[in-house]
């Protein structure tokens, strides 16, 4: 079931970026925003922690996070495909993200030795907010992830709750938010 979810998601996202790309020009635009660090929390920022963006060409930026996921310190690595980089200085700009790294944490109170971190592939879409004042170099960005966890996960709950007599209060959520704030580097 696991691989069926993430095939129909790498279709879905392919599907969207084939869509979108019957729009765009068939040159790429040189960069005006080519490298920016934020802080937040979510998947893409290891947890609660920082991430660098750049974006070689103007439709497409790589990243990588790391922070401390509860459980210990996550990272992520991927790739962010903006949506409207036709446009110049949009002040609202929709993406698309998928990323692999850490999707899920198991952090157990008072027993640490229990906590483990798993990894997966993650794919969301979000949008950046763009302030009106343009002498300002920041931003703020938002996203909805979906992590394709494997049955690696609830097989370690499970394990802990048969084995180890630990109660879970809280599950697994199926979605993940990231909320974080970026600023522009400007390296020259």
């Amino acid at each position: 079931m696991k691989k069926i979810k993430l095939s129909l998601s790498i279709v879905c996202l392919l599907v969207a970026i084939d869509s979108y790309s019957q729009d765009t020009p068939t040159t790429i635009k040189p960069n005006k925003l080519n490298t920016t660090i934020g802080l937040g929390v979510g998947l893409d920022y290891g947890g609660i922690g920082a991430n660098i963006l750049y974006y070689p060409v103007d439709q497409i930026g790589l990243f990588a996070g790391v922070g401390y996921a509860f459980a210990g310190a996550g990272y992520n690595v991927g790739a962010k495909f903006r949506l409207n980089a036709k446009k110049d200085s949009p002040k609202i700009s929709p993406y698309l993200m998928g990323m692999y790294g850490y999707n899920a944490a198991i952090a157990v109170k008072n027993a640490s030795n229990f906590n483990k971190l798993f990894y997966g592939p993650t794919f969301g879409f979000g949008v950046d907010f763009k302030p009106k004042d343009k002498g300002r170099n920041g931003y703020w960005s938002l996203a909805l992830l979906v992590p394709i966890r494997g049955s690696d996960v609830d097989q370690y709950i499970e394990y802990l709750e048969n084995n180890n007599n630990i109660e879970f209060q809280n599950g697994l959520l199926p979605i993940g938010f990231s909320i974080g704030y970026r600023i522009k580097i400007d390296w020259f």
